[in-house]
């Protein structure tokens, strides 16, 4: 009988069949005539070698296996395009800030009355000198990840090595309902509050229209939710605009390591602890009483003669204010604090 040695399979004359151990990584192979390899090295088919009975038993349970065989599916880490999202979004903070910083020496309404159009201008600039361009924001590069055309990767395509890259509709779109959805929304919402469309009696159209739109952002909340639960069952699809024009992110380089690494959330968290200790700490601590003390301790004793509006009985405790209170003379002629020298 033939040797077999991961998931390969020897001809009868002892060669080694390359094709045959294609059956474990190419499934469709299952289905088509079995090859094998001549002297010249040409594959062929293996009718024109006879089989002995334990390679055909091989075969038909090789051919059985790959009928109910599965691909493997890509998984991409949750944790990695949440992080992502976070980072874009603290950029284009950043980004807007310094933005509408320019806009500070002119008229105050200005900047108020055009905010949502200067959003919406950086928020295609970036997303045109990043995702548009080169498939992936600021932040997913940050995260090894990128988009790519899902819909060219359906069935056995979908761990395939090479990666879609997104269409010229899905880039429109992805402007289109992104940055312009968002303006419009905006815009719309400010208009109606603005002049007060909810006020309006129930028949009136603008109060059909206030409550229209309080009706679509809560089915659109919930679309979010549930999109965000499935997104946790199974990574994919981490809004719902990814869902709804396909766009999924997957691994620029699938070799690297994909390790999370804690090292800077954790020395974030120790650094914000001891800030909170210290501003806890800190009023509880009687700063006066230990400037005094370190003083004392180098300095030495030292004989000053104090003013008569001072106790010196209370001046030796260190008290906050030991100014005389009630005074009372002894009958040494010093004044001092009546419940002090009693």
């Amino acid at each position: 009988m033939p040797a077999i040695t991961d998931g390969t399979t020897l001809s009868s004359g002892g060669r080694i069949n390359e094709d045959a151990s294609q059956f474990w990584t190419r499934p469709e192979l299952a289905q088509s005539p079995n090859l094998t390899q001549d002297a010249s090295g040409q594959s062929g088919p293996l009718t024109s070698v006879p089989e002995s009975e334990p390679e055909q038993t091989f075969v038909s349970a090789a051919r059985r296996a790959l009928a109910a065989y599965r691909p493997s599916s890509l998984n991409v880490l949750r944790v990695s395009q949440l992080d992502a999202e976070l980072l874009d979004a603290e950029l284009t903070t950043v980004v807007k800030e310094q933005f509408l910083a320019i806009f500070s020496l002119f008229k105050p309404t200005l900047k108020e009355k055009y905010e949502p159009e200067f959003t919406a201008l950086l928020q295609y600039l970036m997303c045109h000198l990043s995702i548009y361009s080169m498939g992936a924001s600021y932040g997913l590069q940050l995260q090894n990840l990128k988009y790519r055309n899902e819909a060219r990767h359906s069935g056995r395509l979908e761990v395939s090595a090479i990666d879609a890259p997104l269409s010229k509709w899905q880039k429109m779109a992805h402007a289109l309902l992104y940055v312009g959805g968002r303006w419009g929304w905006i815009r719309v919402n400010r208009h109606a509050t603005t002049h007060e469309w909810s006020a309006h009696p129930e028949r009136d159209w603008r109060n059909r229209v206030w409550t229209y739109l309080q009706k679509a952002e809560t089915v659109f909340r919930a679309l979010s939710l549930v999109n965000f639960l499935v997104f946790l069952y199974n990574g994919r699809y981490r809004s719902l605009l990814d869902r709804l024009l396909r766009m999924r992110l997957v691994y620029t380089r699938r070799e690297m390591a994909r390790q999370v690494s804690f090292e800077f959330m954790n020395r974030q968290l120790v650094w914000h602890a001891f800030t909170e200790f210290l501003l806890f700490l800190v009023p509880l601590v009687n700063v006066e009483r230990i400037k005094n003390t370190v003083i004392r301790a180098f300095s030495g004793p030292v004989t000053v003669d104090l003013p008569d509006h001072i106790c010196a009985i209370c001046h030796a405790k260190d008290a906050p204010k030991p100014v005389v209170h009630a005074p009372y003379r002894t009958n040494c002629g010093h004044i001092y604090c009546y419940y002090c020298i009693k």
